[in-house]
């Protein structure tokens, strides 16, 4: 999913990894600064720089294929259902490339590693996203949007108790992720109930029951929160 968050990322070759937690995955990088005077000859890019740069690469189709899977959800003919979500995946298959070069490039990248991930949900390889995720999060444990797309990967893997932490994990770090992932649930109960394939029906209504108790709970500390910001406006 989409997520426009403006942020700098420095390049893990050059920083404690623990530094991108704080940098969420949703726009491209700046490539690194150099020191190489304006008039200088040009001069080859460092492995680092082509990282960044197939990164990028790779950030723009992901979100070429976000785009066109929003068109096949809201498509009204079926032919045009078929065009997007074929465009979807070709967009996806690009973006998968892209991040594994620049994995390849700066394997000290989380970023890249996490790109991998989203792309192989959206392919539907989960066992294969699950795995990607693992690896950012071994190299940046407190990194968000890692443990938001490793809780939608679940639930695409029907571990609803795996999917259930992530959320509580979210919930305590990253209320935005949390509502992310929490939106991911509704829908995947709602896609349940049409489809309850994989999942034993008694857990799909626990974990429903759940859902909706958690739901209720954020909304409520929600009110909260703007109910003392209010009050300090007095």
């Amino acid at each position: 999913m989409l997520r426009i968050v403006k942020a700098v990322v420095i390049l893990a070759a050059v920083i404690g990894v623990y530094q991108v937690a704080a940098i969420a995955n949703g726009t491209g990088m700046p490539p690194p600064s150099s020191s190489t005077p304006a008039a200088a000859p040009a001069r080859a890019m460092t492995p680092e720089e082509m990282a960044v740069e197939a990164y990028n690469s790779g950030l723009e189709h992901r979100d070429k294929g976000l785009k066109a899977e929003e068109k096949a959800t809201a498509a009204k003919k079926d032919s045009d259902k078929v065009k997007e979500e074929k465009k979807a995946r070709e967009e996806y298959e690009k973006a998968f490339k892209d991040f594994k070069k620049s994995a390849d490039l700066n394997p000290k990248l989380p970023q890249a590693l996490n790109g991998m991930g989203f792309a192989y949900r959206k392919l539907g390889d989960y066992p294969k996203a699950l795995e990607m995720y693992d690896k950012t999060l071994e190299m940046a444990p407190n990194f968000p949007d890692a443990i938001e797309y490793r809780g939608e990967a679940y639930l695409g893997l029907n571990r609803l108790d795996d999917a259930k932490q992530a959320y509580l994990t979210l919930f305590a770090m990253d209320r935005k992720q949390a509502d992310m992932l929490m939106k991911a649930m509704k829908d995947y109960i709602a896609k349940k109930k049409t489809d309850p394939s994989g999942v034993d029906p008694a857990a799909l209504s626990t974990f429903e029951s759940w859902v909706q108790e958690r739901g209720g709970l954020a909304e409520q500390t929600r009110l909260m929160a703007l109910n003392v910001r209010h009050g300090s406006w007095r």
